[in-house]
This record gives C-alpha cells, sequence and structure tokens, in this order.
C-alpha cells in the first residue's frame, strides 16, 4: 500500500504551509475474546496493547530525544513533536496511537526523527488484529506511506522498525522519507537509542 517500497527513500511529500505537520498514526482492533481480568494481569491472554514511538537524532548521528506514550514522554524538549498518549487495547475508529511533527518549528540540530511500533503486552504482531502504521499528511490527511504489519516476519515478531524522516536540502520539502520496515531480534538489542542510531 505504499509508494516507497521497504528498504528505499523517497521525498517527503507533505503540504508546505502551516506548521508542515504529519502524523504517524498506529491502528489495530480490540481483541473480541472474553479477558478475564486476573488473565490480563498474570498471563499473556490480555489485550492487545501497542505503541509507537519517535526517536530524534542531530547530524552526528547522536541520539538527543524520546517521544512515547507513557505521560513523561508525549511531548519532546521543543514542544513541536507529541504524542497522543496511550491504547492500551485499541478502542476507538482509525489511528488509535498517534504522533504529531511540526516539521516548520523543529529544532535546527533534528536531523532524523526513527518511529518505532512495539507491542508492550505478551504478543507477536501475528496475534493481533490489523494492525497498521501510517505517515499522514495533516493538512490534506494524504497518507505519504502506509504499512500493514502482517507477514512472515511479523508472525514472531514483537517490534516493528517502521520508518525514519530525514532533512534533505535537495527534497522538494526539505525532507525524506524512508520506509525501513524491519523487524529486529529484540533480544540482541540492549538500548534501541544506539540500535537505531544506523537509521540517522
Amino acid at each position: 500500500m505504499s509508494t516507497i517500497p521497504a528498504g528505499q527513500s523517497g521525498p517527503l511529500n507533505h503540504t508546505k504551509s502551516g506548521h508542515e505537520r504529519i502524523i504517524i498514526g498506529l491502528g489495530w482492533d480490540v481483541r473480541e475474546d472474553k479477558v478475564s481480568t486476573v488473565s490480563h494481569l498474570v498471563s499473556k491472554d490480555s489485550q492487545h496493547d501497542l505503541d509507537v514511538n519517535c526517536f530524534v537524532y542531530d547530524q552526528d548521528k547522536n541520539f538527543i530525544d524520546f517521544i512515547g506514550s507513557e505521560a513523561s514522554d508525549t511531548i519532546d524538549s521543543s514542544g513541536k513533536i507529541y504524542h497522543s498518549g496511550d491504547n492500551m487495547c485499541g478502542t476507538g475508529e482509525g489511528d488509535d496511537e498517534t504522533i504529531t511533527v511540526e516539521l516548520a518549528n523543529l529544532p535546527a540540530n533534528y536531523q532524523t526523527l526513527v518511529f518505532l511500533v512495539e507491542i508492550s503486552s505478551r504478543h507477536s504482531f501475528a496475534q493481533v488484529e490489523a494492525p497498521e502504521v501510517r505517515v499522514v499528511d495533516s493538512m490534506s490527511n494524504t497518507e505519504l506511506l502506509h504499512t500493514d504489519i502482517v507477514g512472515e516476519q511479523a508472525a514472531q515478531s514483537n517490534a516493528f522498525i517502521f520508518a525514519a524522516i530525514s532533512r534533505d536540502s535537495e527534497s522538494a520539502t526539505g525532507w525524506t522519507l524512508h520506509n525501513i520496515s524491519d523487524h529486529p531480534d529484540i533480544s540482541q538489542i540492549q538500548d534501541w537509542g544506539i540500535h537505531l542510531s544506523q537509521y540517522a
């Protein structure tokens, strides 16, 4: 469903007006089978809880900020990247969690933003109903990148490195969008900030 194939990059064709705002939206459907309170607390028989996160890097690929669903992390230090808050079971129509980025007002040292989807509950993407993530132009509601998190790799995975946006003086909008679409082996990752710097 993406116009940019996995592993490739293209211009970030957002509307160049206002705050040049884009939205990274994560959606999935509520688990329909009954989940008891005890099971929810002590086992993997619980609602599916997914999160979308943003990692910020400077020109030297140094990790400088994080935006996530926890209350202490929902807005970056500049106030121009902000999270909608934690949705723990996928209730509601459309995007269940979003990260909004005001590109025009980002600090000059924000070179690259990398977006990661994680499952906080004890599940894989194969167990989640209709997981999807997208980049949307806020002004026109045009999808710039859309990925259904499905397939052989997703079956055993609970983390998905979705995409990165980077400053690019050769792009008409000043930004490039990289479709990463990678399922990393999280057992080998000790620090997400360090691991994701390879995409910065």
